[in-house]
């Protein structure tokens, strides 16, 4: 069987998509995989056929959309792909009208909303396009039952959903880790550094406590609005900027606390998994794909969205707290993880769903 992945960046399809690869490979299905290639040596390491796809996140040009459409078909002409697995938006629009026009077996993954939870002037039109797409949809991957209820209660139409933990996390590659010392006191946001994700309320934060003996790293790529305030705060030595990092785990390693006061519409929050099994508390907001993985004085702390004073309260909250208390909810988040967010289970998913049909003929036998 060949199976084709659209995805947008080699990077972020070795992170989270590897092991679903391995599992189709391992599983006898000839895989090909369609992204931005922004990191070679991941692309090579996922062991399957890489079609290079130009592509921009925030386009919405045009000719750049319908070109996207027009490399998608080119693709699933000459692959002839028995299905194909989408993640991210455009991929799940643009690959889903390519498949519906060539009758090709559909699976999306609903990784987050995004403008389509948004009341802006693309909302109409991504309302339209998801009307016209997901219906076709062999199955569709929700990462939370929130998102589900968003496409019934806007009247976007499906045949089948499984809601999956997020993307999950690989519990080996991300290890608990003893809770760190207290000397000095770090914070982290690691993510885009974008106004959605809550950088601002962060960077006002690390403002308000410069000087008291905290560490506020910062890790993502930078939005182009924010260059100015980060490299003047990190000359400042209010924050630390830590640019693009290709491995997280460094820096979960050496913090005490991720931070992520995002008001975007997630899907599931991977940093904050990842945070969760390194041992790490949280401190985030109390919204989809957020409350699902972190509970408000068991393994992290909610503050407000788009409040910085309140995030500075929250922060102080969590610094009064004694270091039992702390490491405490380190077992928690960690537990929780192990529990609930285990890769291995979004896995078994794909694999029960796919190959739904060989496991039904061996149940009858």
């Amino acid at each position: 069987m060949k199976v084709l992945i659209l995805s947008n960046l080699a990077s972020y399809t070795y992170n989270f998509r590897k092991e679903l690869i391995k599992m189709l490979i391992d599983s006898g299905c000839d895989v090909s995989a369609a992204f931005h290639v922004d990191n070679t040596a991941k692309a090579k390491a996922l062991n399957c056929k890489i079609i290079e796809v130009p592509f921009n996140g925030k386009g919405t040009v045009l000719k750049e959309e319908l070109n996207l459409l027009k490399t998608y078909g080119r693709i699933m002409d000459e692959e002839k792909p028995d299905m194909v697995l989408s993640f991210t938006i455009k991929m799940n629009l643009y690959g889903g009208i390519a498949c519906r026009m060539r009758k090709i077996p559909y699976y999306p993954m609903i990784t987050g909303l995004g403008e389509l939870a948004k009341k802006g002037k693309l909302r109409p039109i991504l309302m339209s396009m998801h009307r016209y797409v997901m219906p076709y949809a062999t199955c569709i991957f929700f990462q939370n039952t929130s998102d589900m209820e968003f496409f019934n209660h806007h009247n976007i139409k499906y045949k089948k959903s499984r809601v999956v933990p997020g993307s999950g996390v690989n519990l080996a590659d991300f290890k608990f880790t003893e809770y760190p010392k207290e000397n000095p006191l770090s914070f982290a946001f690691v993510g885009r550094v974008t106004k959605a994700k809550g950088i601002e309320e962060y960077l006002d934060a690390a403002e308000y406590f410069k000087g008291k003996g905290y560490v506020f790293y910062v890790a993502g790529v930078l939005d182009e609005e924010y260059k100015e305030r980060i490299e003047r705060l990190d000359k400042e030595g209010a924050i630390k900027y830590e640019g693009e990092l290709s491995d997280v785990r460094f820096l979960l390693r050496k913090t005490n606390c991720v931070v992520l006061p995002t008001f975007h519409p997630e899907g599931m929050s991977n940093v904050l998994l990842e945070a969760g099994a390194y041992g790490r508390p949280c401190i985030c907001t109390d919204r989809t794909g957020c409350r699902e993985i972190i509970t408000d004085g068991i393994n992290g702390l909610y503050c407000k969205e788009r409040d910085s004073a309140d995030l500075c309260a929250v922060i102080e909250r969590f610094v009064d707290m004694t270091t039992d208390d702390k490491k405490t909810m380190c077992l928690a988040a960690r537990a929780n993880v192990e529990i609930n967010f285990d890769r291995k289970l979004v896995i078994e998913a794909y694999k029960k769903e796919l190959f739904k049909d060989e496991n039904e003929n061996r149940e009858d036998k």
